[in-house]
């Protein structure tokens, strides 16, 4: 690694540059130099490595373990939008395995703001999901108890450790083809952090999606919550220079007529569209 320079930039951010680049050459789970290695190495105090160490654990770059030492860590599960991936396989695709656990199967109630009709018998499908054994994300998924018994839905059968609510609709027949969804970055609740196990400022990602088959049928409704530091969202954009005939060109060549409809494309910044906020 550099040495560290007298440029006016803090040397803590100095020596978090310089772990970002060790990281870059490293394996998840390698372990890195000590802080008192560190600090002999750049000259500086424990003090001044600690609070560089603690902006890549924020970052979520690397974890510490007790009495263990510091770990590169795994990378974060990405999604990219366009591809409509259950979790199951974006973390498979990634080279990761999925497995969850089965926090509850059971009725709920019907609120305004879901994709259902009042009255509609509804049921709770609530998930703790975990990456290579750790605890990653929340989901809650609103069924309708129809869809539930199309399925074939128990809890011995959601208990499976593979089991994958898209796989098994499409199974029973029913295609998942489109979803909507809106993610929000908030703090993490205290039933979030003792799941997720996070600290008391820790941020989540919330993502409400609802998921359509290929006939515009409701599949479910889900609230998903992760640990942002496994959380990472890319967007493949593309703009048309001339914007005087109010049409975007998209990677695959068709043109929408973007800045006179409400359909959005790409991710979304900031709450604007979505009515007043108050305060």
């Amino acid at each position: 690694m550099r040495s560290l320079k007298d440029s006016g930039e803090p040397f803590y951010l100095q020596i978090a540059e310089r772990l970002r680049e060790l990281i870059g050459t490293l394996s998840a789970g390698e372990r890195l130099p000590s802080e008192p290695q560190l600090a002999k190495q750049f000259s500086v105090s424990r003090f001044t490595v600690a609070k560089a160490v603690e902006q890549l654990v924020n970052d979520g770059l690397i974890t510490r373990k007790q009495g263990s030492g510091t770990f590169v860590a795994e990378a974060p599960l990405r999604r990219e939008p366009g591809y409509l991936l259950s979790f199951t396989e974006a973390v498979e695709a990634a080279g990761h395995k999925a497995t969850h656990q089965v926090l509850a199967l059971k009725p709920t109630a019907w609120e305004p703001d879901l994709p259902y009709g009042e009255g509609e018998s509804l049921l709770l499908f609530d998930r703790l999901r975990l990456v290579d054994g750790v605890p990653v994300a929340r989901h809650r998924s609103i069924l309708s108890a129809r869809i539930v018994a199309e399925i074939g839905l128990t809890q011995e059968l959601a208990a499976t450790a593979d089991f994958s609510l898209y796989r098994r609709f499409e199974q029973c027949g029913l295609t998942v083809a489109t979803a909507r969804e809106r993610l929000v970055a908030r703090l993490a609740s205290a039933e979030e952090r003792r799941l997720l196990s996070l600290n008391e400022r820790s941020v989540v990602v919330s993502v409400q999606r609802q998921t359509y088959s290929a006939d515009g049928m409701v599949l479910d409704a889900v609230n998903a919550v992760y640990d942002a530091r496994s959380y990472a969202y890319e967007a493949r954009l593309s703009r048309q220079h001339d914007l005087g005939n109010q049409k975007i060109k998209m990677e695959n060549g068709n043109e929408i007529s973007s800045l006179q409809h409400d359909d959005h494309h790409g991710p979304r910044l900031g709450p604007w569209g979505d009515g007043q906020r108050s305060g």
